[in-house]
């Protein structure tokens, strides 16, 4: 039986049921069916993020922060706050801010399609006043205080700081106080309108919907809002140096223990969205060769007192900027950045375990398969996908195909030393 309105199924190397069209709009969407599911989960996402400060060819200047005050200031309409009416319908609802994508979610039990309603008119259809963006700057001023006195937090920009100079993933998401006072209703409505028209957004829902009622729900919505008319949004090229902006920033506050986190700048980024997820997922298997919890390097870091359970690795890709980071809280920062980096060099003279590439493979692979039982990991995943114009799943192909040889090929093109840099808090009282 063939989908109905225009669907088709996407091919993927696990066979799943993942149908996509798009309304007349310009919408794109994705269903993931699920029929013995109980639990719907829907994620509407717009290609724009906190590192969009320019509106692409048009290059009409975004403020730091906006992506996130937008984010917050769809939530509250002519009837009210949004969420309050999600939970009349038994319905969750949430939304999030990253680097490149704001995606707001609905998650129900029963019937999915009155919350779906809900999610796709309140981000369509925004009511912006001076006096509510006023109410709401305040509002985000208070977050962005309680973000400034995070160790964690600041632990975290220290470093993005410290890596790039130009590019605006050094910003913080939520802006600065003073950015966000610049921003009134007008500048929301004019950004809004460059980054939330239907050809820049992607609906995806997985769980237990009827594929042909959720499309006549979808159509329906999209019928009142005629044929965008407006490109996809397309990021520009943004000039930043190879090399890091610092080797090191320390600041001191009232913690315990110094968070520490060492960086490792890509220093050539770029290529389709394939390449970009190779890089990435070669990276992260790099990383938990060398410093996962199975690791030698943890084990010998964990048993000289270096490091606790904080410890962690990871790495993070776009096409115009990617990083990985490796920390957690110390008591000896010196002595731990010099056992990282020797570990390194012990890994790139030939010390690296690639014995171990079978294991941590498998151990992402069951991961990404465990995900499968997550309609909220299925979305996720299919809206970063369509995104980067992937096919659906394409990690797992991706994953099996990376060998020794590309470890160590990445080992010497991303760990250098040109590219790290080193951030961290330290007690007020300390060393």
């Amino acid at each position: 039986m063939n989908p109905p309105h225009g669907l088709r199924e996407l091919p993927n190397p696990l066979g799943e049921s993942i149908l996509a069209g798009r309304a007349p709009s310009g919408l794109r969407v994705l269903i993931h069916p699920r029929p013995d599911y109980e639990r719907t989960f829907a994620a509407l996402a717009t290609n724009f993020g906190s590192v969009d400060r320019v509106a692409g060819l048009s290059g009409a200047p975004v403020p730091e922060g906006l992506a996130h005050f937008l984010e917050h200031k769809l939530f509250e309409d002519r009837e009210g706050d949004v969420s309050d009416r999600f939970a009349t319908l038994g319905a969750s609802t949430n939304a999030m801010t990253g680097f490149c994508t704001t995606t707001y979610i609905a998650s129900t039990v029963g019937d999915p399609l009155p919350s779906l309603e809900l999610l796709l008119r309140f981000v369509q259809d925004p009511w912006f006043t001076d006096e509510l963006v006023a109410k709401e700057q305040g509002i985000i001023a208070q977050e962005i205080r309680m973000y400034d006195d995070d160790p964690d937090w600041r632990v975290f920009f220290g470093l993005l700081q410290s890596l790039y100079a130009n590019h605006p993933v050094r910003d913080n998401i939520a802006g600065s106080v003073e950015s966000i006072a610049e921003i009134d209703a007008a500048t929301l409505q004019r950004c809004y309108g460059l980054f939330y028209h239907p050809s820049n957004l992607c609906l995806a829902v997985s769980g237990g919907v009827e594929v042909e009622r959720l499309m006549e729900c979808v159509l329906a919505d999209q019928a009142a809002r005629g044929v965008d008319a407006l490109p996809a949004h397309r990021r520009l090229p943004v000039e930043e140096p190879r090399g890091v902006v610092r080797e090191r920033y320390e600041e001191r506050m009232p913690v315990s223990r110094t968070r520490w986190l060492l960086g490792i700048k890509e220093l050539d980024p770029g290529g389709d969205g394939e390449t970009v997820l190779r890089r990435e997922l070669t990276t992260h298997i790099l990383l938990d060769i060398i410093f996962g919890r199975s690791s030698s390097g943890f084990e010998s870091l964990y048993e000289e007192g270096l490091i606790d359970e904080s410890w962690g690795v990871g790495h993070s890709a776009e096409e115009s900027f990617a990083f990985s980071t490796l920390g957690g809280d110390t008591d000896d920062p010196e002595a731990l950045e010099a056992r990282v980096r020797a570990e390194f060099g012990r890994a790139r003279d030939g010390a690296l375990d690639t014995q171990a590439l079978t294991r941590v493979r498998r151990k992402l692979l069951g991961g990404m398969l465990r995900a499968l039982d997550s309609p909220e990991h299925v979305a996720y995943g299919l809206i970063g996908g369509a995104f980067r114009g992937l096919t659906p799943f394409a990690a797992l192909q991706l994953v099996e195909s990376i060998g020794p040889e590309d470890l160590r090929r990445r080992l010497d093109e991303h760990v250098r030393d040109e590219a790290m840099a080193v951030s961290m808090v330290r007690p007020l009282d300390g060393p």
